[in-house]
């Protein structure tokens, strides 16, 4: 008789640590925990009016995904980001959503083409008002957009946990993300796509993510060598 309300038990506690995990995640995404900050235990239990064990499961947990660095009996930190770090990222992201871009560019519905097509219009017009943060809103929604046109969902489950790196870093680096290139890149892949150009829509995803490699790191970190 007792088991059901144990699973319920750990269920909740599963369900408590996933609430923290998002909510320290999006501080981090947003910079409102820069790199090098402490993560307060104590100030998340609160804040979200739980006990300290979730917040510290979630902890674990972006320790693993390389967020947060946990120092024995110092705690735990964002982790500070190395040029490197930054390079390997959109390295990846550029091998992996180009194979996303090349799939999802085979049998495209006009449900995904629209969307993509009303992406684009919002993205252009935050990149005349020069609101970053409203263009990486759409931004974000036209990635997710082609992770979910990709049949191999192997693929896209594992582009997710990058993804999220990769708007740490641009919220970092604002300025130095240049929204004109990157929305005519966007155009571009669109356009691929609407084609059933595969090879195009490759290339072009994998160009934008190229171009930002170099640009934030060089923005970032200036000369220094990798």
């Amino acid at each position: 008789m007792n088991e059901p309300v144990k699973e319920t038990v750990c269920m909740g506690k599963q369900n408590q640590a996933q609430i923290a995990y998002n909510s320290i995640l999006r501080d981090i995404q947003e910079n409102q925990l820069t790199q090098g900050q402490p993560i307060i235990e104590e100030e998340y239990a609160r804040k979200l009016e739980m006990s300290r064990t979730p917040v510290r499961e979630a902890i674990r947990i972006l320790s693993v995904e390389g967020f947060v660095t946990v120092y024995p009996r110092k705690g735990a930190y964002v982790s500070v980001l190395t040029a490197q770090d930054v390079n390997d990222c959109y390295e990846m992201m550029e091998a992996v959503e180009g194979m996303i871009a090349y799939l999802a560019a085979q049998q495209p519905s006009e449900e995904h083409i629209h969307l993509l097509k009303e992406l684009i219009i919002s993205m252009n017009e935050q990149k005349s008002l020069s609101n970053f943060h409203k263009w990486k809103e759409y931004d974000i929604q036209f990635h997710r957009t082609l992770h979910l046109m990709c049949a191999n969902k192997l693929l896209t489950y594992h582009v997710e946990k990058l993804f999220h790196k990769t708007y740490q870093i641009q919220t970092q680096f604002v300025s130095g993300v240049n929204l004109e290139k990157a929305t005519l890149e966007h155009q571009a892949i669109v356009d691929s796509i609407i084609q059933r150009d595969s090879e195009q829509a490759r290339h072009y995803t994998q160009q934008n993510w190229s171009r930002a490699r170099h640009e934030l790191v060089n923005y970032g970190y200036g000369d220094k060598p990798l």
